[in-house]
């Protein structure tokens, strides 16, 4: 492995999709403002901005460059979208006529005077002295602010008068009174649309018309049949009333669970999921709520796949991306606003909340699931009171509960739902559901009734809305700056005599470079990692394991984040030393793609030598955090180890199987044999952690580029063996398994 001159050192930038994304919404906003006529105009900038870039010597004018062309192509496209205007001269007839409208709401809504709210209708027709006209375009139903919330793509029959101000403009329809009207749900097959009207039927055979009305809201987003509305409004969840992520992530729990247990590979497991998840959109109402969280599993799915470096925020930037590429005037719509707006909150804002919550002692668990519920209801209140005027406190301590009882009553409504298709009876669990609906109901009537948690706030203007958004992003980054600060500053002060250190077995002395300063800085040159050689040589009487020092890790985490998937191969040789199939799925990928990896690959990449030592400690990893039991180890002696804060896998590394090492390194570890309560399994993790240590002393040595073959030589036996530690423990994992159902007979 020859070591390059000039060390090349790899630097993290901003992720790019989402500033894109950001800029093609400005650019459709924009676009509005700009007559469609103007789109040739847009292109041309859009393509000599994009040409000019590819001569721009400076970094800063290339950026701006790119900039403009993003922006342009964004606006380019916002104006092919942009509608046409209707001729409403045919209309003028209709001026203050009385009637009625039947149309679907499309989620859009604004405030137009201190006391009036414009809801936007779709699919509009229009009776009055007994003719029925339809309304090709969308129109604005005006009507008394807090006095209803509608639901996104509902269908409504209003009573009023309509107004037709102009030929040019569209009519706009003066409401007296509201009602929800029978729903015509979407489907693109005739299957939906039988499973539509079978579950329909079944939930209201098996539950009680309120009851019904309900369950059919939760599970196809219909809300008209639901007589009083208000609970769910003025206590803040109504969002539960809506197919949102909250459904589809209960929903890929559930199949991904039945799927893992039929071991099903994770690949065709991602793929059957993303079938069955648009299946089910087709079913429902179709929110954008639905599509967004279907595209944001798909999304994650394939960048797992890929093993492409994690982003929380890219799965969201690529769900926004389609769904305005295939419909602009999601940006006016109610459901898609306050769902993106729900996601971002949790990601930006929920570390600070979740920081608070683990200092006063909250279990781990707990904390990170009352952050994520705060930051979404606290992120999505400002846009909420912009939207329909209204606020509701009560949200902020009502969701944790009522989302903590969802999920055990929505699988059971899927359940009831997916039983009913088929006719089965549903006697028990309807009664159970009945019953948790009756105190959820309850509950939320007892919130309902306590003074001044629900209120009008007026009509807010945009300008506040972006500074509270602003401000709410600005404590946030100060706070993540303070916790950088303190990290960085509490690693600083740690020197190597203090670093948690383990004991090699049959091992006088280890050589240790390090520098006047007492600390080895890790240097990435090319796609290979080294320790460079240092001023003084000290030699230590213990071994340092290479993984509870940050910088060597976020080095390594860049190597592998930097190396292409490799193809598995259809060779099968030495593909039989276990038996596969009884590792977990995720075990059993690697192990395929760890014995492809050989001498002739490591001559050719050298870096691949690291990728596969850590997909061997991953393997073990798996299996350790599938299979390892509380109930035979005692873990009480990992919370309280000193190594817990050194590094936060989940936020440190992008390369799962890096995350994976590190966890079951760790875990290793700490695990003091003494405390384990069964003998043979002290006996297996006692090897384990023998094993454990040599890969930490090998990785030390890959690292160094200390022998390059010899490691290739120790890194295949050592492969070997830690396969076979693994089969053991499969193998008595799967006899205590055994032991229990006997005890349970």
């Amino acid at each position: 492995m020859k070591k390059v001159k000039e060390p090349k050192i790899y630097k993290s930038y901003p992720e790019i999709l989402p500033v894109f994304v950001a800029l093609f919404i400005v650019g459709l906003i924009i676009s509005e403002r700009f007559t469609p006529d103007l789109y040739i105009t847009w292109l041309g900038i859009s393509f000599a901005a994009l040409l000019l870039s590819f001569f721009l010597q400076s970094q800063k004018t290339k950026g701006i460059a790119l900039i403009i062309a993003a922006l342009t192509s964004s606006m380019f496209y916002g104006s092919v979208r942009h509608t046409e205007k209707w001729d409403f001269s045919d209309l003028l007839v209709l001026d203050n006529s009385i009637g009625t409208v039947y149309g679907r709401y499309t989620g859009q809504s604004s405030i137009h005077h201190k006391n009036k709210i414009n809801y936007v209708f779709k699919e509009v027709s229009y009776t009055t002295n007994e003719q029925t006209v339809d309304i090709p375009i969308d129109i604005n139903c005006s009507y008394i602010l807090d006095r209803q919330r509608l639901y996104p793509e509902q269908y409504y029959s209003m009573t009023g008068k309509m107004k037709i101000v102009s030929f040019d403009k569209p009519p706009v329809f003066e409401v007296e009174s509201f009602a929800p009207a029978e729903q015509k749900l979407p489907s693109v097959s005739s299957t939906a649309k039988e499973v539509q009207q079978r579950i329909r039927l079944g939930l209201n055979k098996s539950l009680g018309d309120e009851h019904a009305s309900i369950v059919t809201g939760f599970i196809l987003g219909d809300t008209s049949k639901i007589v009083d509305k208000s609970i769910f409004v003025e206590t803040g969840i109504s969002h539960i009333l809506a197919i949102s992520g909250q459904h589809i992530m209960i929903l890929i729990l559930v199949i991904a669970s039945i799927m893992h247990w039929f071991k099903i590979p994770p690949i065709s497991r991602s793929i059957l999921i993303s079938v069955i998840l648009a299946f089910y959109a087709m079913v429902t109402v179709g929110s954008p709520s639905v599509w967004r969280a279907l595209i944001m599993y798909i999304a994650v799915a394939v960048i797992m796949q890929i093993e492409a470096a994690s982003s929380p925020v890219r799965p969201v930037a690529i769900a926004a991306f389609l769904m305005l590429l295939y419909e602009p005037a999601y940006l006016k719509h109610a459901g898609f606003i306050l769902s993106f707006t729900a996601v971002l909150s949790i990601i930006f804002i929920r570390q600070p909340f979740e920081y608070v919550l683990n200092k006063i002692h909250f279990p781990k668990m707990l904390s990170r699931y009352l952050a994520v519920s705060f930051a979404a209801n606290l992120g999505t209140m400002p846009m909420v009171a912009y939207l329909f005027g209204t606020l509701s406190l009560s949200s902020l301590f009502v969701n944790p509960l009522v989302l903590w009882t969802f999920t055990f009553i929505l699988p059971i409504s899927f359940l009831i739902a997916f039983l009913s298709v088929f006719s089965i009876s549903t006697v028990y669990l309807s009664s159970g559901l009945s019953v948790l609906l009756d105190t959820l109901i309850r509950f939320l009537e007892n919130v309902k009734s306590i003074p001044g948690l629900y209120f009008y706030v007026g009509n807010i203007s945009p300008v506040t809305i972006l500074i509270i958004y602003a401000l709410m992003l600005y404590l946030t980054a100060i706070f993540n700056k303070w916790q950088i600060r303190r990290l960085e500053e509490s690693y600083n002060k740690s020197q190597i005599d203090k670093i948690p250190v383990t004991e090699l077995p049959k091992e006088k002395s280890i050589e240790i470079r390090i520098d006047s300063k007492s600390k080895a800085t890790p240097t990435l040159t090319g796609k290979k990692l080294y320790v460079p050689k240092e001023e003084k040589v000290v030699r230590k009487k213990r071994f340092i394991n290479p993984f509870i020092n940050l910088e060597i890790v976020s080095a390594i985490d860049e190597v592998l984040s930097s190396l292409k998937r490799l193809k598995v191969s259809s060779n099968d040789s030495q593909k039989e030393l276990i038996p596969v199939k009884n590792l977990v799925i995720d075990s059993q990928n690697l192990y395929y793609r760890l014995y492809d990896m050989n001498e002739d690959l490591f001559e050719k990449e050298p870096e691949r030598l690291l990728q596969a030592h850590i997909f061997m400690l991953s393997i073990a990893g798996y299996e350790l955090l599938n299979r390892l039991s509380p109930n035979l180890v005692n873990l009480e002696t990992v919370a309280q180890s000193e190594y817990e804060n050194d590094y936060n896998v989940e936020s440190e590394v992008k390369d799962k199987f890096l995350s994976v090492a590190l966890r079951s390194d760790t875990i290793m570890s700490k695990i003091v044999i003494e405390n384990v309560t069964d003998n043979q399994l002290k006996v297996i993790l006692n090897q384990g952690k023998v094993l454990f240590l040599r890969a930490q002393k090998l990785l030390d040595k890959i690292l160094k580029d200390e022998n390059f073959n010899d490691s290739v030589e120790q890194h295949l036996f050592l492969r070997d063996e830690f396969v076979k530690w693994c089969w053991s423990f499969v193998q008595y994992d799967n006899i205590l398994k055994l032991q229990r159902k006997k005890n349970l007979r």
